[in-house]
């Protein structure tokens, strides 16, 4: 049930101003072409028609191809507004029109080509890829954009690791440069066009140094700024390991309960991979956690990080915070290690006097997270269901899956509250489902799927 919208619920002011900005830069890019391509139409022929429409989806499949990037860029004047798995799904959605308007883009500039020289098609193919100035080097972008599209598919859908994806994606780097060096040598709309060379040079320049500073500068700085490392690592049950994180005075650094960080660990293997992670306890006495769930190679390896390790960390990022929440009081859901995120917000609410209720779904009783701080958190105002799927022998609490019909029985008044959700994809989806079948107004659920590649 992944987001494809940008707004959910009314805009706000900020996400206004940037739509807005994007859609000010596509009009641009338009009265560029209509400048300088569109008279191909009315005195071209068949061949200037196909010429000038080739051109516009360049400069479209440009403008998609680097809106790319900025989705993706960790950019925090971006991600603030929307969240980060917000604009991934919107990521997703852009690549598809980028792809689509290259594949589109150079049979019709060759098809314009070939029908105003009368030449044969491929004839006029070999001559363009061979002797045009650079384009083999948006024939080689075009393949690499394509590969990462067509690989980016098979690994989402097979459900493959998190650093594949994030590996092949590394390739549209290469293309964009590629793409970039072709546009501003032989495209049609810049030749003759200084005006429309400067602007769009801007535009390259502007995004290639807003995702240098956002995406691998401010990290890098962070890191020597707060000095990040690994301070200890403790096993929470059998299959979750919490990574104690240091730094010194992190009360500088701004971070929200609710949020999560992208980390790289820096030693051994760990330094090659970087995976977003939320926190289950926020910075406190230059100190804050992650707690990580078994769930592949990567995550197996977590137990045997040695303290004083550095660590890179980008973020923290998400509007999964109570400034998204409308009422005073809270339904937190929780299925196994989703717990993360909620037991920030669970103590923030706490800390307000807010009446609030968990709902804490596990397979058994061995795999509940944070056992001893729950307890405690009960003690002071928490009020805790715990419910289990294959319950032990002699349990007289609740049993199933956390669904619509528990959900009411258990808070009957939940449509007074604020929702807050996460755990296992099959379970959001479901009590999503179930609770978009109540009366609960829309802006009193909230989300996110803390997944940057499905």
């Amino acid at each position: 049930m992944a987001k494809t919208k940008l707004f959910d619920g009314k805009a706000t002011r900020a996400q206004q101003l940037i739509v807005g900005a994007w859609y000010a830069n596509l009009i641009v890019v338009l009265v560029i072409w209509a400048t300088t391509s569109a008279s191909l139409i009315t005195s071209g022929g068949a061949g200037g028609i196909a010429l000038a429409f080739g051109r516009l989806f360049g400069l479209l499949a440009a403008t998609f191809a680097l809106t790319q990037f900025l989705l993706m860029g960790r950019i925090l004047w971006i991600e603030r507004p929307f969240g980060l798995d917000h604009l991934a799904s919107y990521h997703r959605f852009n690549g598809y029109a980028a792809i689509i308007a290259i594949l589109i883009h150079a049979p019709l500039v060759v098809l314009g080509y070939a029908l105003s020289s009368h030449t044969n098609y491929f004839a006029q193919y070999s001559e363009v890829i061979l002797h045009y100035q650079d384009t083999w080097k948006a024939l080689i972008a075009e393949i690499l954009f394509v590969t990462v599209v067509v690989s980016s598919i098979y690994i989402v859908r097979r459900k493959l690791k998190f650093e594949s994806w994030y590996f092949v994606h590394l390739i549209v780097y290469a293309a964009l440069v590629l793409a970039f060096a072709h546009q501003l040598a032989i495209g049609g709309s810049f030749l003759d066009h200084p005006l429309a060379r400067l602007y769009w040079l801007a535009i390259y320049v502007f995004v290639g140094v807003s995702v240098l500073f956002w995406r691998f500068t401010l990290p890098s700085l962070n890191m020597i700024r707060f000095n990040f490392r690994i301070a200890r690592v403790e096993r929470e049950t059998a299959t979750t390991t919490s990574v104690y994180i240091s730094g010194k005075k992190l009360k500088k650094w701004s971070t929200k309960p609710g949020q999560f960080v992208l980390v790289r660990f820096l030693e051994g293997k760990f330094a090659l991979q970087e995976h977003p992670f939320s926190m289950s306890a926020v910075p406190y006495d230059d100190e804050f956690r992650l707690t990580i769930r078994n769930s592949g190679d990567y995550t197996s390896t977590i137990s045997t990080l040695k303290p004083g390790s550095r660590v890179l960390v980008s973020g923290p990022f998400g509007r999964f915070t109570s400034e998204i929440a409308v009422t005073k009081k809270r339904l937190f859901i929780a299925g196994g290690v989703g717990i993360t995120p909620l037991r920030t917000l669970i103590t923030e609410a706490l800390a307000a006097k807010q009446d609030c209720v968990l709902l804490y779904g596990n397979r058994s009783t061995d795999d509940v997270v944070f056992q001893k701080e729950l307890t405690r958190l009960d003690k002071v105002g928490l009020k805790i269901h715990f419910v289990y799927s294959d319950p032990p022998k002699g349990f007289s609490g609740e049993t199933g899956y956390i669904d619509g019909p528990l959900i009411e029985r258990l808070v009957p008044d939940f449509v007074t509250r604020d929702i807050y959700l996460c755990g296992p994809p099959p379970m959001m989806d479901g009590v999503i489902a179930a609770m978009e079948a109540t009366k609960l107004p829309h802006d009193q659920l909230h989300y996110e799927r803390f997944s940057l590649h499905s």
